[in-house]
């Protein structure tokens, strides 16, 4: 997806911040600024970029050569400096462009959250007379907020990912190993649209307590808990998706527990509107828990989502942050039944202007899903 980010907000976090100029350079926040997704500026940590913005002027970005064709092509911003991999350094052709646009002394925005000590101490050795303020959360939040072209283009990856998850499961018995399912769902996530996977974890009986396990080559028994996180890539965008099915013939208590959580899902979105907070989302879930009698024990039940993973706001304790039109979250909960199996499902919606939308293609059953069989959500 090409995308123009917001412009006029960018433009104003300069001022707003007291700043000469702000420079974007971790993966998440060049991509939003630049409106171009470079995979190699994730990829190849050395292979840095940068997109600044001053407070006047017009904004430029800093590249490596290789990648010059395709900035051209996506980019918004036409100002664009580049260096050659391993013959130059991309600090030192930084501060070439910080002083062409006379920022040599000025105090700048910076994502110190990202930037490797090396190159720090190199950018401010060649920049004595500048200062630099950490504004990493800063574009975090102006991108936080999305614009009806991004939520309908998550809306739409989601939901593409939603039915890759459903087919698989449906194309799944008995007999068939944890690595034969993930890999139907991963094979089915690009199928329908994704570049790749941004991550298949996947479990099953006594392995599901293991939050990021990958699939391996055991059977599942008939009666046990599966549970699967998985997500797709699309350009600079990723999907984000958790179900819990069972192998088969689920126990009275298996089911039990995974309608309760059903419940508590159901309740946290559901309260999800303008004006509430995140520590409240938190907390209300965290009740939710205690009302079902299942145990909590939670860091966080959901988060703002994007062009990165874990953007924020956060759904934990301590972050006040208030729910707003365009926030885009991720709800869930996770539970353990009596034998420690662990049940995790997710959802994401988008915060309207008089409450919230799912953006998948609908909330789980309320009953214990079997594979195996055809589910419309």
């Amino acid at each position: 997806m090409q995308f123009r980010p917001d412009v006029e907000r960018l433009g104003a976090l300069p001022g707003e911040r007291g700043l000469d100029a702000i420079i974007a350079m971790s993966p998440e926040n060049f991509a939003y600024v630049s409106g171009c997704f470079i995979l190699t500026v994730g990829l190849i940590r050395p292979r840095q970029a940068f997109a600044i913005v001053p407070a006047r002027g017009k904004p430029s970005l800093v590249i490596c050569s290789i990648e010059l064709s395709l900035a051209e092509s996506d980019s918004w911003i036409e100002d664009i400096a580049t260096y050659t991999e391993f013959a130059d350094s991309p600090i030192d052709a930084l501060v070439k462009e910080l002083k062409v646009k006379g920022l040599e002394k000025g105090r700048l925005g910076l994502d110190l959250d990202y930037i490797p000590a090396s190159s720090f101490d190199r950018l401010k050795a060649a920049l004595p007379q500048a200062s630099f303020v950490n504004t990493t959360e800063d574009i975090a939040g102006i991108r936080a907020i999305k614009t009806p072209a991004e939520v309908a283009h998550l809306e739409k990856i989601t939901k593409q990912t939603h039915r890759a998850v459903l087919d698989a499961m449906a194309a799944s018995n008995q007999g068939d190993t944890e690595r034969n399912m993930a890999d139907r769902i991963a094979t089915n996530i690009i199928t329908n649209g994704a570049d790749g996977t941004l991550f298949v974890c996947f479990a099953s009986g006594d392995r599901t307590p293991q939050a990021h396990a990958h699939a391996n080559d055991r059977v599942p028994r008939p009666g046990e808990i599966i549970r699967f996180d998985v997500g797709g890539t699309y350009g600079a965008w990723a999907s984000d998706f958790a179900r819990t099915y069972s192998s088969g013939n689920p126990s009275p208590m298996q089911k039990d527990t995974y309608a309760k959580l059903w419940k508590v899902h159901k309740a946290t979105i559901d309260m999800v509107k303008p004006g509430v907070t995140a520590e409240e989302i938190f907390f209300f879930c965290k009740d939710q828990f205690a009302k079902q009698g299942l145990e909590f024990h939670m860091p966080h039940v959901g988060h703002s989502f994007g062009v990165e993973l874990h953007e924020n706001p956060m759904l934990r304790p301590g972050d006040k942050t208030v729910m707003r039109e365009g926030l885009v979250i991720n709800i869930e909960p996770v539970a353990k039944d009596a034998e420690g199996s662990l049940y995790h499902i997710e959802d994401l919606i988008v915060v309207t202007a008089d409450g919230h939308r799912v953006l998948t293609l609908g909330l789980p059953p309320p009953e214990l899903p079997v594979i195996g069989r055809t589910l419309d959500y």
